[in-house]
């Protein structure tokens, strides 16, 4: 029987995710992936940095699902968490351009690992024949929101749906991509889900 976490609190629909409820932690990314990715962009105004921001800090809510305890609600923690990295992101951004350039200077130390990089091919593949499978108006509101990056509400006005709508599909997207993916365990497919569909290195969606 499918569990109705909508009339869960965000910190009870946490508190399954650390029990071990896959489906917990998706409702948490449904819940927030729109919202955090908003509050990222206003701060570093590149949605590919934004995009990568969010991406990382919810990987990390799920790898240390287990020894993360709240002390205020889940939104505010997440938010917290975005200000830091947000932050350290800054911190770092001179130091990664130096860096950046001193490796580019000496090809030999900059290559990329063939496997990973057929790994990500092969997932790549497997996603769009995916994504073809999906009904057409789940796609299509699947990549205004991956490849343009629009928001539910810009995606609503675009196609004359309503907000609600819009996130009906996204969900309906991703629950076709994880059942068509259900090779991977559980937290390697919201990984590389993540990467795949975000950053545009990887020349994915």
């Amino acid at each position: 029987m499918r569990q109705d976490y909508s009339t869960f609190t965000d910190e009870e629909v946490f508190l399954l995710v650390k029990k071990g409820d896959d489906k917990a932690f998706e409702e948490i990314f449904r819940r927030f992936w729109q919202e955090l990715l908003d509050a990222a962009y206003r701060r570093v105004k590149v949605q590919e940095t934004a995009m990568e921001l969010v991406q990382s800090l919810l990987v990390n809510l799920y790898l240390k699902r287990e020894t993360i305890e709240l002390r205020t609600s889940l939104r505010n923690y997440l938010h917290i968490s975005l200000k830091n990295k947000v932050l350290n992101a800054v911190r770092a951004e001179v130091v990664r351009n130096t860096y950046q350039q001193h490796m580019l200077a000496d090809t030999g130390l900059y290559q990329a690992d063939a496997a990973t990089n057929l790994q990500l091919k092969e997932l790549q593949e497997q996603i769009d024949a995916s994504c073809a499978g999906m009904p057409e108006k789940c796609r299509e509101v699947f990549f205004l929101s991956r490849k343009e990056h629009l928001s539910y509400q810009h995606i609503a006005q675009r196609l004359g749906i309503s907000v609600n709508t819009v996130e009906k599909h996204m969900v309906k997207a991703l629950k076709i991509l994880r059942s068509r993916l259900k090779e991977y365990n559980f937290t390697l497919f919201w990984l590389m889900l993540l990467v795949v569909l975000g950053w545009e290195i990887f020349s994915k969606f």
